[in-house]
């Protein structure tokens, strides 16, 4: 891409999200069901609500601490503590940010240099414009669907140069709902540690665990807490996406330098947003079993559909709020027939290579919408696979 009115080559590194993309082509269609973004459905809790309307009346009106107010941080520490195995100070080992999305940019900024190898899952997550943004150099490790989409550790291992400097692992994945278990993840620790890299773990699906899965933190493993940075957030637990509240939990110089980069960024995350954060974490969770166990349920809805139709096949997700459907036998590349979907049925479903190479021949679908609505996506895309038989 050329540089545009003498803006830096770094910014031409980072292209328009896939997803974006997608919604822009469904721009003016009526009648949408929209499979295609990665949010709850659910208001947030009353509670959590209650008390940032409380905290309005309180006057957390003003700027914030840089790092986050430290009773929202010793909350932190007590959950990651009892739920995570990971013992971090909320003094200096703990900072709030802006959703994780900051958490990525940060670490990114602060660990990798111009030239620098950075091991990414593919099919995964959109790490790539943030490594490339500084310089980096995303090198993409295959995740085969007969393996449940987890990593195989000899992958992981032919990647790696003297030029790899970090390995970002994402589980619960985005875009395939897969768990790396506890074994997978000390294979990858003890990679980490014979190679001296540093990991990015990022957990934002921790809480969303179906037929009682174990999430693993691969922080809370021996000789792992001083090598790896972790993102967190209560967007996806909460439903809280749109006050954009996350932490990261790395060693204190780590956090230091995230806590000095606050001030010249955003300053803080908003006062009133962490009062709502402080009230999520510390309060009932009834609320995250309540959403989950309905994320469980629309699994099944779409699970049993998608398998339902001719050249479609499904591996039962794990975790999250998305399917990551295989479309190969169907015989079009995944953008053609995510537009066909949409065109045709007026669903949005999103093309397996925005998540890397190795997506193509895959959509990914959000069942994170009421279950009645879900079963129409389904049906409707169903219709417009055999549209295209006829």
């Amino acid at each position: 891409m050329p540089r545009t009115l003498g803006m830096t080559n770094r910014i031409a590194r980072v292209e328009w999200s896939g997803i974006r993309n997608m919604h822009a082509k469904a721009a003016g269609f009526e009648n949408v069901i929209n499979l295609g973004i990665g949010q709850p459905d659910f208001d947030t809790p009353s509670h959590i609500v209650d008390a940032a309307k409380t905290a309005l009346d309180e006057g957390y009106t003003r700027y914030p601490p840089a790092q986050g107010f430290l009773d929202v941080r010793q909350a932190i520490a007590r959950k990651l503590q009892s739920q995570n195995g990971i013992t971090a100070d909320p003094e200096a080992e703990i900072m709030v940010t802006v959703g994780a999305m900051q958490v990525v940019f940060n670490t990114m900024l602060n660990f990798i240099e111009p030239g620098d190898e950075v091991i990414v899952m593919d099919p995964g997550y959109d790490y790539f414009s943030q490594i490339r943004l500084f310089g980096g150099v995303p090198v993409s490790v295959p995740l085969h669907e007969k393996n449940g989409f987890r990593l195989d550790p000899r992958d992981l291992e032919a990647a790696l140069t003297n030029k790899t400097r970090m390995i970002v692992v994402n589980s619960p994945s985005n875009p395939t709902g897969a768990v790396f278990g506890r074994a997978l993840m000390q294979d990858i620790a003890d990679i980490a540690i014979a190679n001296d890299l540093y990991v990015f773990s990022d957990e934002p699906y921790e809480d969303l665990m179906f037929d009682g899965r174990e999430h693993v933190s691969i922080a809370a493993l021996n000789g792992m807490k001083e090598r790896t940075i972790t993102a967190f957030t209560l967007s996806k637990t909460y439903a809280m996406t749109g006050w954009r509240v996350g932490y990261a939990v790395g060693t204190a110089p780590v956090i230091a330098e995230m806590e000095k980069l606050m001030e010249h960024l955003v300053s803080g995350v908003t006062a009133v947003s962490q009062r709502a954060a402080l009230s999520a974490i510390s309060g009932s969770q009834t609320c995250v079993a309540d959403m989950t166990a309905a994320y469980e349920r629309r699994r099944h809805i779409v699970y049993e559909g998608l398998n339902a139709i001719e050249g479609v096949s499904c591996l039962m997700p794990e975790s999250t709020f998305y399917a990551f459907p295989n479309i190969k036998d169907i015989g079009l590349p995944s953008w053609d027939l995510a537009e066909h979907i949409l065109m045709d049925q007026h669903v949005i479903t999103i093309p397996g290579p925005i998540f890397g190479a190795q997506g193509e021949g895959y959509l990914r679908l959000s069942f994170a919408i009421e279950d009645d609505e879900l079963r129409e996506a389904i049906a409707r895309i169903k219709q417009a696979i055999e549209g295209l038989r006829t």
